[in-house]
């Protein structure tokens, strides 16, 4: 009884408190000559100094970006590339790309230092600004092993808040010891998540179950994939967690990326533990997520504005007090051929919160 009244007061509480979202049209980095990469995440530094990490460089490391916001609409009026900052003495793979694969990236101002996280290792590793492995990481729990995720379904999203003082990661996709992940081969699933807290000390906090939107139930085309890429920590505690789902076509026409951002607050359920089942969790552990912005890319002959956004962090602050998201693609290197390549955008996100 005492879990169902807990549940009620936590949903009453994001019902009464509103927030609106207005995305922004998506803009191309090659009008400021930005080259192309697998951009798959992306951190602030300073007020216009950002971190952006690809998955797949010879190098684990950084590149740095300048990116210049209007202080009206939070347009984004011009991006510089300073630099790429690596560590000297990468482990790669036959392609000789980086085997950390890089996905997830969050500065964290107290030590001056970045971490990053790796889908190849399952582990997050902490840089200095020249990208040079300082020897520290998170204390990451033995359930987000390696070999505890399914294929391509690891540590994407890492970000850290420094008023909470917290960092906040989670896998891709559900746990294999957690259930199913929404698939071809398993239509409509819902995938279940765990949203794993750290504390400045590097120790792991509480961890929290989450639960995504059901997955695609038909029309699977030669690429389907579904789940979290990026997380972004709020000063007052609460996360804005991306949801995306991408489905293309074996023709590549009528390919398409949903992304949905909900925003959610921990201290409104109770931790789980590593022992609890997911899929025998009660309705009552799982966080309420309230829809902040829901948007489409897609594959057409006649518009090609297809993204797959994996990268999320705190923007500039507008002069009416409203905070802007940035999100970064990951075109894989401009694929595709003539009308049809991708390209790497930057999207803004302007949100008003009470």
């Amino acid at each position: 009884m005492k879990q169902y009244l807990f549940l009620l007061l936590s949903l009453a509480g994001l019902a009464t408190s509103a927030q609106t979202a207005i995305g922004l049209d998506q803009q191309a980095l090659k009008q400021w000559s930005i080259g192309t990469a697998n951009f798959s995440g992306i951190t602030k530094i300073d007020d216009t100094r950002y971190a952006v990490v690809s998955d797949k460089e010879p190098r684990d490391g950084f590149f740095l970006f300048h990116i210049y916001q209007d202080p009206q609409s939070g347009e984004i009026s011009s991006v510089s590339l300073e630099g790429f900052k690596g560590n000297p003495h990468p482990a790669t793979d036959g392609d000789g790309n980086s085997l950390r694969d890089c996905e997830g990236i969050a500065y964290r101002p107290s030590s001056k230092t970045l971490f990053i996280s790796g889908e190849g290792d399952q582990k997050v590793l902490e840089y200095d600004m020249n990208g040079v492995p300082t020897g520290k990481q998170l204390d990451i729990p033995a359930i987000f092993s390696a070999s505890k995720i399914v294929t391509n379904g690891g540590f994407e999203a890492l970000t850290y808040n420094p008023k909470t003082h917290k960092f906040w990661t989670t896998t891709e996709n559900t746990l294999r010891a957690d259930g199913a992940t929404a698939s071809p081969n398993h239509p409509g699933t819902v995938n279940r998540l765990r949203l794993q807290s750290f504390n400045d000390d590097l120790q792991a906090g509480a961890q929290y179950a989450y639960k995504m939107d059901a997955g695609r139930q038909q029309g699977f085309g030669r690429y389907y994939a579904m789940g979290v890429p990026a997380l972004c920590a709020l000063d007052d505690g609460r996360l804005i967690v991306m949801e995306r789902e991408l489905n293309i076509p074996k023709a590549y026409v009528g390919g398409e990326a949903i992304i949905k951002l909900y925003l959610v607050n921990p201290v409104q359920v109770l931790p789980i533990s590593e022992q609890q089942n997911m899929e025998k969790l009660p309705e009552t552990y799982f966080l309420p997520k309230r829809l902040l912005l829901t948007f489409k890319t897609r594959i057409m002959p006649w518009k090609l504005d297809y993204a797959n956004y994996e990268g999320m962090c705190l923007g500039a602050k507008l002069q009416d007090g409203r905070q802007t998201l940035l999100l970064i693609n990951d075109s894989q290197a401009s694929a595709g051929e003539g009308p049809y390549r991708l390209k790497d955008y930057l999207k803004v996100v302007a949100i008003s919160f009470d």
